[in-house]
């Protein structure tokens, strides 16, 4: 595509309010990973003891299960913002004929099947055309976005295909210590994702600053 998006957009706040926010939810692993091995050790988390939950640990649980909807949450809508307005400032700097516009490189989280590729080409062009917008094809990929991809695809798909085809061969307390195993194991990957992510939007973000300002001062 040969179109032009005018204005760049300084991301910096948005850089950092999304930067924030991953740093924040890296506390969702960290209390899933502690929650899941003192069950694995049959640890008494709560200690209701043999009397069953009270009304107050009830009521803390709906409290951390709304608090990790809220930060997952907005979460995202920064990361997808932040997808979209880099694509958009990427243009802006000079790129051109990008294949995936802001819209679809966000958009493309959301169709079935072609999510499993076509969010990680857009981030891909994303990094060459923020690299150097003048010629953006000849750019190459920092291993980065191939661990960052590895990472979301392999413990959002993989162990989620291990939970339903293995778990359907065993009984009840088979099936649930295979899917605490998985999700051990999913939170444990969460970490490392977070941080490649971090490393990503930080990188990106200085390329482009540094374009915009060079560019600035030579007008």
């Amino acid at each position: 595509m040969n179109e032009q998006y005018e204005g760049f957009q300084d991301p910096t706040e948005l850089t950092r309010w999304t930067r924030g926010f991953l740093y924040a939810s890296l506390a969702l692993p960290l209390f899933s990973i502690w929650v899941e091995v003192s069950d694995f050790r049959g640890s008494d988390l709560w200690g209701y003891g043999s009397e069953g939950p009270t009304m107050g640990f009830a009521a803390s649980v709906i409290l951390m299960a709304l608090s990790r909807i809220g930060l997952t949450l907005i979460t995202a809508i920064l990361v997808l913002t932040w997808v979209q307005r880099a694509n958009h400032n990427a243009r802006s700097l000079g790129a051109v004929d990008m294949k995936y516009t802001p819209g679809w490189a966000v958009g493309w989280y959301f169709v079935p099947i072609a999510w499993f590729w076509k969010p990680y080409q857009a981030m891909k062009e994303i990094w060459r055309a923020s690299a150097n917008p003048a010629d953006w094809r000849g750019e190459t990929v920092s291993p980065l976005l191939h661990w960052w991809w590895i990472l979301w695809i392999a413990p959002f798909w993989g162990l989620s295909l291990v939970d339903w085809t293995v778990g359907r061969t065993l009984d009840e307390a088979g099936a649930e210590t295979l899917e605490a195993a998985t999700g051990l194991v999913g939170n444990i990957l969460n970490i490392p994702l977070i941080f490649v992510l971090l490393a990503i939007i930080g990188r990106v973000h200085s390329m482009q600053m540094k374009h915009a300002r060079r560019q600035a001062a030579a007008t």
